[in-house]
């Protein structure tokens, strides 16, 4: 009987087609955020840009009158669906109830937020099989069910958006220069820079970083003209109508954002006035603290730290333009987020103002996918795990809540709701199960892509110690660094580090020698134990004897230790079978 297999291409837009089904079949209550945008569109759609502040306090309080706190970008995009919408008979739920609002704004995600991360996944199989052959795919599916990029493709919030606009004119970039030089390619990509814009603000970071990017090649000048104007078209969105909202194209909705809903009293403004807009000096606790906090990065989206250990392959194999771009996007944003007043953005499953960063991974990821196709996969279906639990229970927690507060919602079968449940399933797992079927098939079409036979004897013990660390950081991080106002002491910032340096050094000399190399560091497990807890002086103490003795074993064991593997850089240039 002929065994029946899809093409590459095939492969890649079902398990694409899925996702955007699991995106789409979620249905979230709208917070602040959501409401900002929801409120912003249906006041262009009456011809004015004043909100009513009471539906969100993400408003700003600008000459007497009410705005959204937000770039307008998403609403902008979304105006002529909500048209649409409306032409057949929709958006006339009634706002006055939690369903019909929840209605509402679901309807148009399906075009604010899904549509774009859709897109983005395209795009990123299009970067990725132009760079590394074969692992588009997975890659793809990686980064957008394992990441925020998940949660946020279920969110009215603009960043499925921005990011999506930002890495479009990368791959168009990376396609021009992979051809004869071609200006007009060049001035799309700044127009898409420029959009991306007016969707977040912070692109803006992006499009500096991408227009050193596109001039990188003979004639620098005429190509960074060509950039120029194709990005202030892009934002001339922006300019106008910051001018016709504010009376001015440079003043922007960030202006006198409010501190508290408005009451009875005069409105009290202030959240962005520090720095410039709310950004100062990047402050490095907080920097810490969106990585190995309660939802930080290393927690939610482990696939994305893993992704980093990709850029030395990815400048190995002769990508050095691209390698400085990816690592510099990622590199500047989080200077940023760390220099923003409040680094968390409020409500969110992780470090949300990252997320532009998680597409520039892909080529980085996808490198090292091929270097270790199984630990890197295992890793993956990890953080997918763990982005389905925040999306299916409750993504807009708040700083303190993570994944602890995410497991009880689950246990307490506090699922969020879904098309089915507003059909009338009234089980709450039964509402979801579609859900996690279309998660499950998009990750077994992006494992069927990866040349995994034969890698579990090499790769085992590795995806088995990183993994195994992860639950160790994710135990004990958190902790000694959480993700409040002040990030934590000087101690438990200085323990939470070394805690990650060792499981990491660990992770990293059982590759090169063994299973064994991990038991030095296993007594760093009892940090975990409630004794540490509030006392970070204690666990810095703990975690530093810890270290020092590992650090003794492992130089006492090195001369009788042998390589049972090679390391990680030196498949760089290996196919993707071996």
């Amino acid at each position: 009987m002929p065994r029946f297999s899809l093409s590459p291409r095939a492969t890649a837009l079902t398990a694409i087609a899925v996702l955007a089904f699991a995106f789409a079949f979620v249905v979230h209550q709208s917070g602040p955020n959501q409401a900002a945008h929801f409120a912003l569109v249906r006041s262009l759609a009456s011809g004015t840009a004043e909100i009513d502040p009471h539906e969100t306090i993400d408003a700003a309080y600008v000459d007497g009158r009410f705005y959204a706190a937000k770039a307008p970008g998403l609403a902008l995009f979304t105006l002529p669906w909500y048209g649409a919408l409306r032409a057949v008979g929709l958006q006339a739920a009634p706002l006055d109830t939690d369903a019909g609002y929840t209605r509402r704004v679901w309807e148009l995600n399906l075009f604010g937020a899904v549509l774009p991360a859709v897109v983005l996944l395209l795009l990123m199989v299009l970067a990725v099989e132009r760079v590394c052959p074969g692992y588009g795919t997975a890659t793809a599916v990686l980064l957008g069910a394992g990441t925020m990029l998940l949660p946020f493709a279920t969110l009215f919030f603009d960043h499925a958006l921005s990011a999506a606009l930002g890495f479009a004119a990368f791959v168009l970039l990376l396609r021009e220069r992979d051809g004869p030089a071609r200006r007009w390619l060049v001035a799309a990509a700044g127009l898409l820079a420029g959009l991306a814009v007016a969707a977040e603000f912070p692109l803006a970071l992006v499009a500096l970083v991408l227009a050193g990017y596109a001039a990188a090649r003979a004639e620098p000048l005429r190509r960074a003209a060509a950039y120029t104007v194709g990005l202030l078209v892009g934002v001339a969105p922006l300019l106008a109508f910051n001018t016709w909202a504010f009376g001015s194209p440079l003043r922007l909705s960030y202006t006198n954002a409010l501190v508290e809903p408005v009451g009875a009293g005069a409105p009290v403004v202030g959240a962005n006035d520090d720095g410039f807009y709310g950004v100062g000096l990047p402050d490095p606790r907080a920097a810490l603290s969106l990585l190995v906090s309660e939802k930080g990065l290393l927690i939610v989206a482990p696939i994305a730290i893993v992704a980093l250990f990709g850029f030395p392959l990815l400048w190995r194999s002769g990508r050095r333009a691209e390698t400085l771009v990816c690592a510099g996007i990622a590199s500047v944003f989080v200077a940023y987020n760390a220099a923003y007043y409040l680094p968390w953005g409020g409500q969110a499953p992780g470090p949300r103002f990252l997320v532009p960063v998680l597409p520039f991974l892909a080529l980085p990821l996808a490198m090292a996918l091929r270097a270790r196709p199984l630990a890197v996969a295992g890793i993956g279906i990890l953080s997918i795990a763990v982005t389905a639990l925040a999306t299916l229970t409750d993504p807009l927690t708040g700083e303190e809540d993570g994944l602890a507060a995410w497991w009880e919602l689950l246990r307490s079968s506090d699922l969020v709701g879904t098309v089915a449940s507003r059909l009338g399933v009234d089980s709450a797992w039964a509402g979801v199960v579609p859900f996690l079927l279309a998660v499950a098939v998009a990750c077994g079409l992006a494992l069927s892509t990866l040349p995994l036979r034969g890698r579990a004897r090499a790769e085992g013990p590795l995806l088995a110690g990183a993994i195994g660390g992860w639950i160790v950081v994710a135990s004990v991080a958190p902790g000694l660094l959480p993700a409040n106002d002040t990030h934590g002491t000087l101690a438990g910032t200085v323990a939470a580090v070394l805690v990650v340096a060792l499981i990491a050094a660990a992770v990293v000399l059982a590759l090169r020698c063994g299973p064994a190399a991990l038991l030095p560091a296993l007594p760093v497990v009892f940090l975990a134990a409630p004794l540490f807890d509030d006392r970070p002086r204690l666990a810095l103490l703990v975690i530093a004897a810890v270290a020092a003795v590992a650090t003794v074993v492992w130089g006492l064991r090195r001369s009788a230790w042998r390589p049972v593997a090679p390391p990680l850089a030196d498949v760089a240039g290996g196919d993707a079978t071996g």
